[in-house]
């Protein structure tokens, strides 16, 4: 059985992951990062990226600073957790590399000048993000997911499509037998729950909105 959890890369759920993997005791705990990303993590070390890849993760420790996390501190913490339980750790994302090289394939010269001139972004250049801003970027997740496609495709094939085609292939090839906790950005469960329709979904915004008393809802 495979439970995606959807989470926020910038949002401290800490205290939610914890309790999460000790109630649903899985016998796997998957993360959204490939190895080599979980090694820059904890290590403090970022690779060669390209410009606009690096501004989106600029952003990302933008809004972290903002709600005193870090960007990717809920895959670590998953990890963490798996680890002293004794539990078995999967890495499930795609090579940073190869997402990379997907970004630069796919993406065209138009649609890169586009996107550096993008208006998506040009509220948050400059400036300190509000809580509402991320709230409401959260709750109309799948609405911004949708303009990004339709404005950047050969971004949306390499960040989402080629990504979640390639999680859903280590999450299916693992031992169905046992249990298998995932976490993954909330952006990524509509996609992935297509490719695995058996899978169940616990929502980010159902994490959020039972901040007092943990519990969360399971859709099927």
């Amino acid at each position: 059985m495979i439970t995606l959890v959807g989470v926020a890369h910038v949002i401290n759920l800490k205290s939610y992951i914890e309790r999460i993997i000790q109630e649903e005791n899985p016998d796997i705990v998957a993360v959204e990062l490939d190895y080599g990303r979980y090694v820059a993590l904890t290590t403090k070390q970022e690779g060669e990226m390209p410009y606009f890849y690096r501004k989106m993760a600029e952003m990302q420790r933008s809004i972290s600073k903002m709600f005193g996390t870090e960007a990717g501190s809920e895959m670590i913490t998953a990890v963490q957790i798996a680890r002293v339980l004794e539990k078995e750790v999967a890495f499930i994302d795609m090579d940073s590399q190869k997402i990379i090289e997907r970004i630069r394939k796919n993406m065209g010269l138009w649609e890169k000048i586009k996107f550096y001139f993008s208006i998506i972004f040009t509220p948050f250049v400059g400036r300190k993000i509000t809580e509402k801003e991320v709230k409401n970027i959260i709750n109309y997740e799948e609405m911004y997911i949708e303009e990004i496609r339709k404005k950047y495709p050969g971004l949306a094939r390499a960040l989402f499509d080629d990504r979640e085609d390639f999680m859903a292939r280590n999450l299916i090839s693992l031992n169905q037998e046992k249990k298998i906790l995932a976490f993954v950005g909330d952006g990524h469960l509509k996609g992935l729950k297509k490719r695995i329709p058996e899978a169940r979904v616990v929502h980010l915004r159902d994490m959020i909105k039972n901040s007092i008393s943990f519990s969360y809802t399971i859709s099927t």
